[in-house]
């Protein structure tokens, strides 16, 4: 809606390269009737046949079929004035009945309006000749228009079969595509309020999708609810003419969420009104799935679950920030385990690993939930507390040895490991991640030093 019809290349070629072998057939009876090539069918052959077979461009084979139909028109009308008879008559009829190959109301109209126009003439200025023409004609000038015709309506009856077959293949490959990456196709009129949708939405949303083509903004529900105003801003851009498109949630009635594309592209009317909007929306949960799992492993430790050193650094950055402007403390904990070599060497990596994930439940649960606790590697955890105190940083490093107290079991086996932890705090021991960490650790090798499964804090 709102823009001009477009034909299709394909049958204007063919239509014209029909046109054009009706000239050559008229030429040819001019010949076994004895008669010579007029300079003007020279003319037309020479118009037609060299846009037709040589040029494909989309704005000849839209614009130019129009006045190339009509030249054509022209020639077998004059030829009837010039020559009546009935084969000239069927040739102006057949010249007609080939314009429905073009996709343009307006030229078959046209070209059926000339050629009723030019029979009327020709029956009431010339109808003796007409009779006399009839009176003359042998047999076979009867069988070969009939031969002509069937040969041509059998070209267009092949031409419409392949087209179709196309028209086939086209909607099994959308359909399989549709069916390999959950897409749906939508169209919105703006005035009457009216959704149209392919197949494809019931997969995606659950719902049959008759519920939408009857109440459209039914749709509107299933949008997340942190995604209904980024919606609402996009659908003012397209009203005013602008395409979009939108990544956004669909929240089902099961709970479950959809992530999808959302393509948007308005159509406007002559006046510069937009009238109606198509769009494509793509379902993207599984991309989105890997993207966060993706996610996950670059800030996430694979073993604990726990944040990771990048992680880690990007918290502290942002806190940091936060707390600046409160003068709050920040305390770094750095957590090494006891004896964790002798289990590994003793009961093998995956016991140690399994012993690794326990740990870090335990530390997990007795830390406050403002906490972040990450794991650095190996045996190496880190915890940043934020607005603290001497005395909550104490109760919680009190906490954490206690935790250990209790002996792990894994597969089967009792073992027993402790933790040495180093306390550095913000701004007294650092002003950056890099000099906490290294104040935290030389506490913590202090509180080795001085009998391990204690805390230290740091002193300058």
């Amino acid at each position: 809606m709102g823009r001009p019809t477009q034909i299709t290349n394909y049958p204007n070629h063919i239509m014209l390269k029909l046109l054009w072998f009706i000239v050559v057939i008229t030429c040819l009876l001019d010949l076994v009737q004895g008669k010579q090539f007029t300079l003007f069918q020279y003319m037309i052959l020479l118009v037609i046949l060299l846009p037709t077979l040589f040029t494909k461009g989309e704005t000849f084979l839209t614009r130019g079929s129009y006045l190339l139909v009509m030249v054509l028109i022209l020639y077998f009308s004059l030829r009837l004035f010039w020559q009546p008879s009935l084969i000239n008559l069927l040739f102006l009829y057949l010249a007609m009945f080939l314009t429905i190959l073009c996709q343009s109301t307006a030229l078959i109209l046209i070209a059926g309006i000339a050629a009723t126009i030019v029979s009327i003439g020709i029956f009431r200025f010339y109808p003796d000749n007409l009779v006399s023409a009839m009176e003359e004609m042998q047999a076979l000038w009867f069988i070969i228009p009939g031969l002509i015709l069937i040969s041509l309506m059998l070209v267009v009856n092949r031409f419409i079969q392949v087209a179709h077959q196309q028209t086939l293949r086209e909607q099994q490959q959308w359909h399989n595509i549709q069916k390999g990456f959950a897409m749906l196709r939508w169209s919105y009129e703006i005035k009457t309020e009216r959704l149209f949708l392919s197949q494809g939405a019931e997969e995606l949303t659950g719902l049959p999708a008759e519920l939408f083509v009857k109440q459209p903004k039914e749709i509107q529900k299933l949008v997340h609810p942190y995604d209904s105003l980024r919606l609402f801003e996009a659908y003012k851009d397209l009203l005013a003419g602008k395409k979009k498109v939108i990544e956004h949630r669909l929240l089902l009635n099961d709970g479950s969420i959809r992530w999808v594309h959302n393509f948007a592209l308005p159509f406007k009317d002559q006046t510069g009104q937009v009238v109606r909007v198509d769009g494509l929306i793509i379902d993207v949960s599984e991309q989105k799935s890997r993207e966060e799992k993706i996610k996950h492993m670059a800030f996430y430790d694979q073993l604990t679950g726990l944040p990771n050193r990048i992680m880690f650094e990007n918290y502290f950055a942002f806190t940091l920030a936060g707390e600046k402007h409160r003068e709050q403390k920040l305390a770094l904990i750095f957590i090494d385990l006891d004896q964790f070599k002798q289990v590994n060497d003793e009961m093998g990596h995956d016991v140690g690993d399994l012993l690794l994930k326990e740990v870090a439940v335990r530390i997990k649960t007795v830390m406050r939930e403002s906490d972040l606790l990450a794991r650095l590697g190996g045996d190496e955890f880190v915890a940043l507390l934020t607005s603290v105190s001497r005395e909550t940083i104490t109760r919680v490093a009190e906490r954490i040895i206690e935790t250990f107290s209790r002996s792990f079991v894994i597969e089967g086996h009792e073992l027993h490991v402790g933790a040495s932890i180093g306390i550095s705090v913000y701004p007294e021991d650092g002003k950056d991640l890099e000099t906490l960490i290294k104040s935290a650790d030389e506490a913590m090798y202090t509180a080795k030093r001085k009998g391990k499964n204690q805390y230290y804090f740091y002193v300058n």
